[in-house]
């Protein structure tokens, strides 16, 4: 079965550096097939049996390795499809981001996250997943991963929609 990976907030500065290279090694000697990165922001696409353990292990491995936890969300490849094709109609006329929650979140989390005004920004959850437009650039995000983190009680990374595509392509091939 193939998987991705995305670790989070990694490689975004001078500290929490995970070097591809070694994050592909790492996953290598945990008995993972087929291994393979893109781009420096932590996404590894993978093979291995299903595991429902996995995430953990991924997480103990590779704070043990770098020193420094790093939670993980992960999505099968048929997962992973449906999510790069999920983004609701009435979003895709602007430049659109996709929030990845680590599990689902609850209805009255939603509603709250709803409450908040994030105008002109537009969003919407479609199961682990929030694809969100970014009017003004991720950089002026009024709706950040840490408010929808903080908002939805549970753990979220965003990709922008060029790698969504481009692990998805990946995962074609």
């Amino acid at each position: 079965m193939t998987f991705v990976a995305l670790l989070h907030a990694v490689n975004l500065g001078a500290r929490r550096k995970v070097p591809m290279a070694d994050l592909r090694a790492l996953l290598t000697g945990l008995g993972l097939r087929e291994v393979r990165t893109y781009i420096q922001s932590g996404n590894a696409v993978f093979s291995m049996a299903p595991d429902p353990a996995l995430r953990g292990r991924l997480e103990v491995a590779l704070e043990a390795q770098f020193g420094f936890p790093v939670p993980v969300t992960l999505r099968t490849a048929h997962g992973w499809q449906e999510a790069a094709r999920g983004c609701p109609a009435h979003l895709r006329d602007e430049a659109v981001v996709v929030a990845f929650l680590r599990d689902p979140p609850y209805p009255e989390r939603v509603a709250a996250l709803h409450a908040r005004d994030v105008t002109p920004e537009r969003w919407e959850v479609v199961g682990q997943h929030l694809y969100q437009t970014v009017p003004d650039g991720v950089r002026n995000l009024r709706l950040s991963a840490a408010v929808i983190e903080r908002t939805l009680g549970v753990g979220v990374t965003v990709r922008n929609e060029r790698t969504v595509q481009a692990i998805a392509a990946m995962l074609d091939t």
